[in-house]
């Protein structure tokens, strides 16, 4: 079996919300072959589509011609064979690649992926809504948005509040953030797990300050209260703050995470299998989470389609933890001829081969690829802040 094309296909998709959170294209990678099996990956990375599509480019030769079912060999030749390893735009279009080959194979075998993996150790997966509050700041409107992503049939959230804040010292970001997250234990009630997303927007001594505040409403797991790359930050908040630390959406290689476990930082890996190279690193981080007696929640706030193929990697990982989905009650949610319908804050394993999912290729014709864009959060002396 050879490739024979790459395909790539930008589905349009627009937030829904107050401008506070990402518009982003889908971006999937369709690889066709000689024995007439596709098979379908995503590398979506927001606002960065002309790039991935150079890359990708770049990439082309060493693709097309290969045998997919020699996955992890390709995924070597990707890597060293062009002497930039890369970052994130590269490794999200090996990402796909990989993804793709692995829906290939699993079609090839006539199996789920996950059986192919010795098999699921959970009958299904425990998920979290994300992107749910649209948002919002108000507590009203978030009231009503959590009762209807509970009526949606979700039972674990995650929320974050983008604001400009100073840093160091910033007592209105803080006060804003205890009186949202009050808001939110009271409208989900006080046993649903709350996990808050700090997006990297602080440094170590404001993130201490607001972990000080999600300490009393009995939160999971703070995400990403620094930016990743400042390792020995984070694990000052994970030393001097109760709550579990979870990281890893920006991480593309299994030393960073392994670096950030050594050093304590986290009790919870993210990989987000669009940019760590797939589907294979993506299982070695789950390792190198549980030999640290850590747990692995895969980030997946894009398609349906990453949502279907992380659940494989949440079936095998006896450390996985809760698997993100985010909450798209339009018709981004209907993009896959298969639902991924949240019952009862569980989504069932899929069953059909591959990942055992297909594109519903009707409606994504009708949104074509947009304008990207992510938010700008401003100070008010006219300093941008990460978003």
């Amino acid at each position: 079996m050879k490739i024979t094309r790459i395909e790539t296909i930008l589905i349009g998709a627009p937030t829904p919300g107050c401008g506070l959170l990402s518009n982003r294209n889908y971006f999937v990678i369709k690889l066709h072959t000689d024995e007439g099996i596709y098979g379908l990956g995503e590398a979506t990375v927001e606002s960065h589509d002309d790039s991935l599509l150079g890359v990708l480019k770049d990439l082309e030769d060493l693709i097309v011609g290969w045998d997919p079912r020699q996955v992890s060999r390709l995924v070597q030749h990707l890597l060293h064979k062009r002497f930039w390893k890369g970052g994130v735009l590269k490794a999200s279009i090996i990402s796909g690649v990989e993804l793709a080959c692995w829906d290939i194979i699993g079609k090839d075998a006539n199996k789920p992926v996950y059986e192919l993996l010795g098999g699921a150790v959970r009958d299904k997966i425990r998920v979290y809504a994300n992107g749910w509050t649209g948002g919002a700041t108000d507590p009203a409107v978030i009231r009503d948005k959590a009762q209807e992503t509970l009526e949606a049939g979700y039972r674990a959230f995650k929320f974050s509040i983008a604001i400009a804040g100073w840093p160091l010292h910033d007592r209105e970001l803080v006060r804003k953030i205890d009186n949202a997250t009050a808001t939110v234990r009271e409208a989900i009630g006080p046993d649903a797990p709350l996990c808050f997303d700090g997006h990297g927007r602080y440094d170590s001594k404001l993130a201490l300050q607001v972990a000080e505040v999600l300490e009393n409403y009995d939160v999971m797991f703070f995400e990403e209260p620094v930016q990743p790359e400042n390792e020995e930050g984070m694990a000052e908040v994970a030393a001097k703050c109760r709550l579990p630390i979870a990281s890893g959406e920006r991480l593309t290689r299994p030393q960073e995470f392994r670096r950030l476990f050594e050093k304590r930082a986290i009790a919870v890996a993210q990989p987000d299998l669009a940019h760590c190279h797939g589907l294979n690193e993506g299982i070695k981080v789950a390792h190198i989470a549980e030999s640290f007696d850590g747990f692995v929640a895969p980030h997946c706030p894009m398609s349906p389609l990453l949502l279907a193929i992380s659940l494989h990697l949440d079936a095998i990982a006896p450390n996985f933890l809760i698997q993100e989905r985010l909450y798209q009650p339009d018709w981004r949610g209907d993009i896959l001829n298969v639902p991924m319908k949240v019952k009862d804050g569980f989504l069932e394993l899929p069953t059909g081969a591959g990942w055992g999912v297909e594109l519903n290729e009707e409606l994504i014709a009708r949104h074509p690829r947009i304008v990207a864009g992510s938010p700008s959060l401003i100070r008010a002396d006219g300093a941008i802040a990460d978003w």
